[in-house]
């Protein structure tokens, strides 16, 4: 289960939600693209650290947080990107959740790093025991934020889907 994160403009986003499968073309191309990453499966440990939450408790995260990993509105309920539908968040939303990432940094994200307690949680993928398990969540955080800032400069939407 990979996550990942796709930078749209409004009006992509528009013709998406109108158009679903223009989507689907548009996650299978096969060229690298500098508005897209994924998070490999680094995605579930990044929220926990982040919020001390697991996805399963995600009602209990404050937006714009609760928006990192998974957009708050579905792009289409019958679209399954590979482990359910695509969602969403708006370029407001974006520059809103950007504002928060800027406030946290390495260093906190170490500081809220258990891994036991992840993998007493079954945070996926539970290799958070491991050596690397730190450096993995940290490398992935880091590719994260910086894709979370270019969308917010850009007035990006970002549509989030695991695969």
């Amino acid at each position: 289960m990979i996550g990942n994160l796709m930078q749209v403009t409004e009006k992509d986003l528009k013709d998406i939600l109108k158009n679903p499968s223009l989507l689907e073309d548009r996650a299978d191309a096969d060229e690298a693209k500098d508005d897209e990453i994924d998070l490999d499966k680094a995605w579930e440990g990044i929220f926990y650290a982040l919020t001390g939450y697991t996805l399963a408790e995600i009602e209990k995260v404050k937006p714009p947080m609760a928006w990192v990993v998974f957009g708050d509105k579905v792009v289409d309920e019958d679209l399954d990107m590979g482990y359910g539908p695509a969602q969403y968040i708006t370029p407001e939303q974006v520059k809103q959740l950007n504002k928060e990432l800027d406030k946290v940094t390495a260093e906190q994200l170490q500081q809220n790093y258990d891994g036991k307690k992840m993998t007493d949680h079954g945070i996926y993928p539970e290799i958070w025991e491991e050596t690397d398990g730190l450096d993995y969540l940290l490398e992935y955080f880091a590719e994260m934020k910086a894709f979370y800032k270019r969308a917010g400069e850009t007035n990006k939407a970002v549509i989030s889907f695991i695969s």
